[in-house]
């Protein structure tokens, strides 16, 4: 009965948010383009967490065992602010998973921001998949 009456006043209390409060909470996917026919491609997911944004990347065509590194930099994909914003966790075997403190989804969607990944810690200045978080 107690967890009927928890999920109830969750129900009420996104009821109350409203629509546009409930589409802020859901997660915000976009594609990660290859970049310098490496062939690799895939997706980020951002959603906003409680200590700041969660970025999650899933790409394919990367070398196995191979940590890539992976930020969020000011400007798009064509032209990208070399220093980057924030740094992600590395994509090993296609996988990084990052929380960004200190910032959210609205203010990423404010600006002109992109993720990029490299192809690995030696060869940083090659970019191997890069995708613009979309505007709101």
């Amino acid at each position: 009965m107690r967890a009927l009456l928890v999920f109830a006043a969750a129900g009420v209390a996104l009821a109350l948010v409203g629509p546009s409060a409930q589409a802020a909470m859901a997660p915000m996917q976009f594609r990660l383009a290859d970049q310098n026919n490496s062939g690799e491609q895939g997706t980020a997911t951002m959603l906003q967490g409680v200590n700041g944004v969660i970025v999650k990347l899933r790409l394919t065509g990367g070398a196995e065992g191979v940590d890539q590194p992976a930020h969020i930099h000011k400007g798009t994909c064509a032209k990208l602010d070399p220093k980057p914003t924030y740094p992600l966790t590395m994509v090993k075997d296609g996988i990084s998973q990052t929380t960004v403190p200190n910032t959210t989804v609205a203010d990423l969607q404010k600006g002109d921001y992109a993720i990029n990944v490299h192809k690995s810690g030696k060869e940083a200045t090659i970019y191997v998949a890069c995708g613009n978080i979309p505007k709101k």
